[in-house]
């Protein structure tokens, strides 16, 4: 396809539209698929997107992600899936899960920036830095049992969407369904 990236996309979009059309699918799931939906599939579909913060925490890619934590120093991190819409990383959350990035093993790394910007920490050691790569290893360990939860939570009727918005098994509105002790138990089992 030639033409501008907009007509691209739209077009791309189309295509995708037209493969999973005979399926009639009450849900998608995006992770790790890494390209923007164009309006037209967002208002098509019910979808959900896999991000690598907890609702409220920052957005961009995983590398981003990492890289905001360290640089606000954050306590926490986790991961979410929220619903897909026009605005990238901002629809309502649907699941998510918290863990703690400070206390065993964390706080030796943590000692490791003191005094150093990330910009720095970026070009000497850039993802191989052990407090850049501890934070990843939590994260994407989670990523997964996320996945599978939230499809288990979908399929128990423990959340749903329903013309747009995320609501609980008694049609109530919820800012997402909170799943951190479902997956610390899949954590610990590992």
């Amino acid at each position: 396809w030639q033409g501008p990236p907009q007509e691209w996309r739209i077009h791309y979009d189309r295509e995708v539209m037209k493969r999973i059309g005979p399926f009639n699918p009450d849900l998608c799931v995006l992770a790790g698929y890494m390209l923007i939906m164009g309006p037209e599939m967002c208002h098509k579909y019910d979808m959900i997107n896999l991000h690598p913060a907890p609702p409220g925490g920052p957005t961009g890619t995983w590398q981003e992600v990492i890289w905001h934590l360290i640089e606000r120093q954050a306590s926490e991190t986790g991961a979410m899936m929220h619903l897909v819409t026009e605005e990238l990383d901002k629809g309502p959350p649907v699941t998510y899960c918290t863990f703690s990035i400070r206390g065993h093993p964390f706080d030796e790394h943590w000692g490791a920036i003191e005094g150093r910007s990330v910009e720095e920490l970026k070009s000497q050691a850039g993802e191989d830095f052990p407090l850049f790569k501890l934070i990843r290893y939590h994260g994407a360990a989670r990523e997964l049992p996320l996945v599978v939860e939230t499809l288990k939570a979908f399929v128990q009727g423990r959340v749903k969407v329903v013309n747009g918005a995320v609501v609980d098994s008694e049609g109530k509105p919820i800012k997402g369904y909170d799943l951190t002790k479902e997956i610390d138990r899949k954590i610990k089992a590992l």
